[in-house]
């Protein structure tokens, strides 16, 4: 073993071997971030933490293998994130989704096959390592020389760091650069650390005009309110690659007959940030890198939002949710802005996360009929469904339920379209269950998909423009689409006639469906007009941070 041990190290320390495993991690690299750019800056990060490891070490091969495998494997990382969730790897992971029990059992129970590989890699790379350790040889440099490359090369790092002046913060982690996503996030760091960027964007935008914190709870009798999350789902007539029943296609039109569009912010993943955008009125992406970590940093910080509007005019508030309530912290802020009740995951105790949305249905029904018998609020329920989610290497649903016909030619994509054919199936049993029975003042019924699924991404692709469509928020990547019912109710389908950004849905709602209302939504309203439906890519964005100003000034967004 000593022998062959010895040999391996005379391979690795060999500078033709160590020459052409740079060239190749060069191009690996390139592969993970897809494009050149960064290249250089990583090259010099992987030469920094070699020096690091050089430093304490005092071994100079197996100091390179160490950190070219360590630049490797977080590249890996990423991409696995990017491609699950849409997001790439941020520094702020290891701190929130990292320390989250809730998240990281849901992870486990859903993506194993992805945590064995990785257990594998990580494995493979330690034993690797371990082998280039001990066939390296100690440098006779003293630790002044040592120091000074890890010096030398951490001012390339920063010298090399990327300027990303021209595009907004969040692009980088929304748009697949893999490799170098982690590395630049420490970028992002501002101390305090709980510091929310947005509030630097405001720190010079003058309020013209004020918000008031009132309500208007209109006349006696508003009705019963249903919000429903319709997990990883968009209108599949996006994708002409794909063959779905009329009926189906169908059933994401609102009762006007049309499909409305809603602009989201998160692709593959993210279903937190949507739900943040509906309930309160603000776009996840003008918090930059934040985006992802908005259930974290702003619980107790929003002060108007459509659940506590509807709570201070009398609702019952409750939020049904199919994980536990800490999965992001979603229960405590969603408790924060409004929500009186949350039914999560370990209330309802479902076998799995891999249940029919009819469970969540049947759940919302059993709360329905108990508020009904005791007590005369009107009732806001939002709800969250899952079926839709991946992974999809499985199949979910049964021959005798859904008919085994081709959906789509990739079997993912065929999965993915027949879980949401049955989802369909419960929320329409569910809408005719709310025209039976709309209960004394009627009943308005909403849903909207929280963004695309990963499983039809090479469609997407496939007939994308030149340049990267994950970079652009008004790109059909993050176009989902939302429907409007109302039952022994009118409802105005005016403020529907423009495809919405997500933050604007909770006002038109209430201004169409005749809902309590406040100055905040009234005046998002009139945002939403003159920014015709766009909110974070308004033209005039002046507009926008001047309402945002006016909420922070009136004590309703708490930034400092």
């Amino acid at each position: 073993m000593k022998i062959l041990i010895e040999r391996i190290g005379g391979v690795l320390r060999h500078p033709l071997s160590i020459s052409l495993a740079f060239l190749a991690l060069l191009q690996a690299l390139h592969y993970f971030d897809t494009r050149w750019r960064f290249v250089p800056f990583l090259a010099v990060v992987t030469l920094a933490i070699a020096a690091f490891f050089f430093l304490l070490s005092r071994r100079p091969s197996f100091s390179l293998w160490a950190a070219g495998t360590m630049v490797l494997l977080i590249a890996a990382m990423s991409e696995v994130k990017f491609r699950l969730k849409g997001f790439s790897l941020h520094v702020f992971d290891f701190a929130f989704t990292g320390l989250d029990r809730s998240a990281l059992s849901f992870l486990v129970g859903s993506y194993f096959h992805v945590l064995i590989a990785g257990v594998a890699a990580l494995v493979a790379a330690i034993v690797f390592l371990v082998v280039a350790f001990r066939s390296d040889r100690r440098s006779g440099r003293s630790f002044g020389v040592r120091a000074g490359l890890l010096l030398v090369m951490a001012v390339g790092v920063v010298v090399l760091y990327p300027d990303k002046k021209d595009e907004p913060d969040y692009v980088h982690y929304i748009s697949g650069y893999d490799a170098s996503s982690f590395f630049v996030s420490i970028g992002d760091l501002e101390f305090p650390l709980g510091r929310i960027v947005l509030a630097d964007r405001l720190e010079n935008v003058e309020a013209k005009g004020s918000l008031r914190d009132d309500i208007s709870c209109g006349a006696a009798g508003n009705p019963d309110l249903f919000v429903v999350l319709s997990e990883s789902q968009t209108s599949p007539t996006y994708f002409p690659q794909v063959n779905v029943p009329q009926w189906m296609s169908a059933s994401f039109q609102s009762q006007d007959g049309h499909v409305h569009p809603l602009q989201v912010e998160t692709f593959g993943g993210g279903t937190w940030v949507t739900n943040f955008s509906v309930m309160t009125g603000l776009s996840g992406a003008d918090f930059g890198w934040q985006s992802p970590y908005v259930t974290q940093i702003l619980e107790g910080r929003v002060k108007t939002s459509l659940p506590s509007l509807l709570a201070r005019c009398g609702y019952r508030t409750v939020a049904v949710m199919p994980m536990q309530a800490s999965f992001v912290n979603e229960g405590p802020f969603l408790r924060s802005i409004g929500f009186q009740e949350i039914v999560d995951f370990d209330v309802m105790k479902p076998q799995s996360h891999f249940v029919r949305d009819s469970f969540y249905f049947d759940a919302v029904e059993r709360i329905v009929r108990e508020h009904r018998e005791t007590d005369r609020r009107p009732l806001f329920i939002a709800m969250q469904t899952l079926f839709p989610h991946g992974p999809y290497d499985m199949s979910l649903v049964p021959k005798d339920t859904l008919p085994e016909k081709a959906f789509a030619a990739d079997a993912e994509a065929n999965e993915y379209l027949r879980r949401v054919a049955l989802a369909k199936q419960d929320l329409q049993d569910f809408r005719r269950k709310r025209q039976q029975a709309p209960g004394p003042n009627g009943t308005v019924v909403l849903d909207f998909g929280d963004h695309q699924a990963v499983a039809t991404k090479d469609y997407l692709l496939a007939d994308a423009p030149a340049g990267n469509v994950f970079a652009d928020l008004r790109s059909l990547a993050y176009k989902t689409y939302y429907s409007v019912y109302a039952y022994g109710r009118d409802i105005d389908m005016r403020p529907f006639a423009k495809p919405l950004d997500v933050g604007f849905l909770s006002a038109s709602l209430i201004e169409a469906a005749g809902l309590p209302t406040s100055p905040t939504f009234e005046a998002l309203a009139r945002l939403r007009d003159a920014c015709d439906g766009h909110y974070h890519t308004c033209a005039d964005r002046t507009l926008v941070d001047q309402h945002l100003r006016q909420r922070q000034d009136a004590g309703l967004l708490d930034l400092d």
